[in-house]
């Protein structure tokens, strides 16, 4: 479904890659990529959905290349700078997503209420707190049966008691998701997905959320070694097993490889 090769984006100016050589291969599975903010993840969606030009490499979604796509309802996304293209009342904007996705509204605000979110039918976007916002587009990512989904940093400023709703409805959505997130405290629910991490614009993996807890980081181009990630503080390897740091105790990939330099 999803097939990624050799992918490097580098903006106007920046002195490095803000990705560098990602390779991803998804059909129909479901995937977290866990990084630190600044690491590439929001990148590496926006170019899936055309929003940033690759410097090199090719994104093909079902056969095509990206780059020549000009609609397709079967991808999905939570991004919000999606949903504010036009300044409508929530209301407006699910019934013109669900007839440019063939959908049925209330799918939607079914989903809505389900949230306890009906308040914000009659609001626009830029009228809803941060939480508000964050959950309406995860919302908008998951209905009308979309095929692939891609979801940045889904759990932001969400209460606790959503972000289990919205977990067993990621684990139940008969569709493919790519999500990112920089919580490595939040993979439990994920056992059955893939991972990734990410770091300074590489993508490792891919690896099994369920082996976690087997998962170290360690200096040096280990032998053997699952990957190996070469970066500004040197060069790791990602062990299973054995190693310097497990990857699970953590609090961010930024602050485990911070702690081996």
């Amino acid at each position: 479904m999803l097939d990624i090769r050799d992918l490097r984006v580098t903006f106007p100016g920046a002195p490095t890659p803000a990705l560098r050589g990602i390779n991803l291969r998804l059909e129909g599975g479901k995937m977290v990529v866990v990084g630190a903010n600044g690491s590439g993840k929001t990148t590496l969606i926006r170019s899936i959905l055309g929003l940033v030009p690759p410097t090199g490499g090719t994104i093909s979604f079902g056969g095509r290349d990206v780059r020549t796509i000009r609609s397709e309802p079967g991808l999905s996304t939570n991004l919000a700078e999606v949903y504010r293209l036009m300044s409508l009342p929530v209301r407006d904007l699910v019934r013109l997503y669900a007839l440019l996705k063939g959908g049925d509204p209330a799918e939607m605000e079914g989903r809505l209420r389900e949230f306890e979110l009906d308040a914000v039918l009659g609001k626009r976007l830029h009228e809803l707190s941060t939480g508000q916002q964050k959950l309406v587009g995860d919302l908008f990512a998951v209905s009308f049966q979309p095929r692939l989904v891609l979801l940045d940093e889904p759990f932001d400023n969400v209460d606790f008691a959503r972000r289990r709703r919205l977990v067993r409805l990621l684990q139940e959505l008969p569709a493919g998701v790519l999500l990112n997130t920089h919580e490595l405290e939040l993979l439990g629910p994920f056992a059955g997905w893939q991972l990734g991490l990410m770091f300074e614009g590489r993508l490792l993996g891919p690896f099994s959320v369920a082996e976690l807890d087997r998962l170290f980081l360690t200096r040096g181009a280990i032998p053997g070694a699952l990957a190996v990630l070469g970066t500004s503080l040197g060069t790791f390897s990602v062990t299973r097993d054995a190693g310097d740091r497990l990857v699970k105790s953590a609090t961010s990939l930024n602050a485990l490889v911070e702690s081996l330099a």
